[in-house]
């Protein structure tokens, strides 16, 4: 039997003191929403759960690429929790194929478990909940400003030009048109799209309110044409 119990406080040990967003309150809501989705959606939810409580425990922000690219901490937790092996590869396949750095690639999850943690995943990084971990984010690296006026987002990047460290364009505010902006219309499922516009809306309103606090009608005039470019796509 697998000891869910297990692989929840091996998490909390690799990722309570994170202070990047990426900690574990995080993967406790990535897991709550994934078995939500899972029940609307009629995936496995015990696929989806373990894959959601792992999804975060090798990411190459936090413990480097070879973690990344090997999982070796979330196949040394499922060894220690007794999954199964066949399961332990449908977990991995999971968290292999999610992330927006992979879907700039064109990776992105084929069984509906994995669109499902995916989606969760992508939730949790955007509205209320997603600005605050994008501001902890940005705090939490001290060099990194919050808004730039005169340095405007870099829209359409690659996989390693987002991936860079040391880009220029990237701030609090600029990563909202970078990132955040785009993840309404990343959705796997339909349960996922529907929560996705509530949170994407509430972004749009912090965003105008952001620049007309600060007084600046060109960034007011960019968020309308981007808004409208947005629409156009759509």
């Amino acid at each position: 039997m697998i000891n869910i119990d297990l692989i929840r406080n091996k998490v909390r040990l690799l990722l309570d003191g994170d202070n990047t967003g990426h900690g574990f309150e995080h993967v406790e809501r990535v897991s709550a929403m994934a078995v939500r989705l899972a029940l609307q959606e009629g995936a496995d939810t015990e696929i989806t759960q373990l894959a959601a409580l792992l999804h975060d425990v090798d990411d190459y922000k936090l413990f480097g690429m070879e973690y990344a690219e090997k999982l070796i901490n979330a196949r040394e937790i499922m060894n220690s929790a007794n999954v199964a092996p066949e399961k332990q590869e449908v977990i991995c396949e999971i968290i292999k194929s999610m992330g927006y750095n992979k879907a700039l690639k064109g990776i992105r999850p084929q069984s509906l478990e994995g669109k499902v943690v995916s989606d969760a995943d992508m939730l949790d990084a955007i509205g209320a909940i997603g600005t605050i971990r994008c501001l902890a984010y940005a705090l939490a690296r001290c060099s990194t400003p919050i808004f730039a006026p005169d340095v405007w987002p870099q829209i359409n990047m690659s996989a390693d030009e987002y991936r860079c460290s040391n880009r220029h364009s990237d701030n609090f505010i600029n990563h909202f048109f970078e990132k955040l902006l785009k993840l309404k219309d990343m959705m796997l499922t339909e349960s996922a799209r529907k929560e996705a516009l509530k949170r994407h809306e509430f972004m749009v309103i912090f965003l105008h309110h952001f620049f007309e606090e600060q007084e600046c009608d060109e960034w007011l005039e960019y968020m309308r044409r981007y808004e409208e470019i947005n629409k156009t796509a759509a």
